[in-house]
């Protein structure tokens, strides 16, 4: 996926296959306020101090966080070609279709995990977001601004998607350990709001 135009990438998730899908335009989503973010720290890691450290400490969290959303969303095309390879299992017994339902349950539940570990990577973007906020100035502001809206599309997305892939298996441990990595969100997307909110009364 990563050496894929941006046609190509568009193209592929207009097509009538099974990914890339949401997941995918998540970690895209979390992989560009990173990016963002980067560009902003780059433009402060010159000044004084404290704020030069502060650019410089985001900046290099920001491009470890920029990979590890890429690898998401291939790691997440990769379980989601899973999970169509068990819809495709026969079904024409009765057992056939018990080994088909679990297989799809199974592979949905396995397909929840990149999404959850999003989670985690844009609950980090917030925060840099924030320390971006406090250092940014001019124009710059606003692309901290987009960095924040963009993180929390990858969090509003990633969320739904594991709500999505862990309900036929909701219940069993694994399941629910899911479904709390996905509780700080409504949280998470009140502060990227208020990122956003704050540089808009700044600038305005």
């Amino acid at each position: 996926m990563r050496s894929w135009s941006i046609d190509a990438y568009l193209a592929r998730l207009a097509a009538r296959n099974p990914s890339p899908a949401g997941s995918a335009v998540a970690a895209l989503n979390a992989a560009q306020a990173a990016a963002l973010l980067a560009l902003v720290a780059r433009f402060r890691v010159g000044r004084d101090h404290p704020v030069g450290e502060v650019a410089r400490s985001v900046l290099g969290r920001a491009e470890e966080l920029h990979d590890a959303a890429l690898g998401l969303a291939e790691a997440d095309i990769g379980a989601v070609d899973e999970v169509a390879a068990a819809y495709a299992l026969p079904r024409g017994t009765e057992a056939e279709r018990a080994r088909r339902s679990a297989a799809i349950a199974d592979g949905l539940l396995a397909a929840a995990g990149p999404p959850a570990e999003l989670v985690r990577v844009g609950a980090e973007l917030v925060g840099l977001c924030e320390r971006m906020a406090e250092i940014g100035s001019g124009a710059l502001l606003a692309d901290v601004a987009a960095a924040a809206d963009a993180t929390a599309a990858a969090l509003s997305i990633s969320r739904t998607n594991v709500e999505a892939d862990i309900a036929p298996r909701r219940g069993t441990a694994e399941a629910e350990d899911l479904a709390a990595v996905v509780g700080p969100v409504d949280d998470l997307l009140r502060r990227a709001a208020r990122v956003r909110d704050d540089i808009r009364r700044a600038l305005g």
